[in-house]
């Protein structure tokens, strides 16, 4: 399991524990969650992904990170 960002609260804690991870590019401009840098269309980065279900329709909720960032981020585990 991956070490979650001091910054980040109880509820995006949950996302980590549940989130899968995927490089691919950014299509729309996004931010990073760990650096708050922005991230253009068409450069590489991590997406993670967590599907929420419950009584109704199921939500899918998106973060990204910079390559470099989530790289480092996953060494401190």
């Amino acid at each position: 399991m991956s070490p979650i960002p001091e910054r980040l609260g109880r509820l995006d804690g949950a996302f980590y524990m549940r989130a899968g991870w995927k490089m691919c590019r950014v299509i729309w401009p996004q931010r990073c969650l760990i650096s708050n840098k922005r991230l253009w269309p068409g450069t590489l980065a991590y997406r993670g992904r967590a599907v929420w279900t419950g009584p109704g329709e199921p939500v899918i909720e998106e973060h990204w990170h910079e390559r470099h960032e989530h790289l480092i981020w996953q060494l401190k585990e």
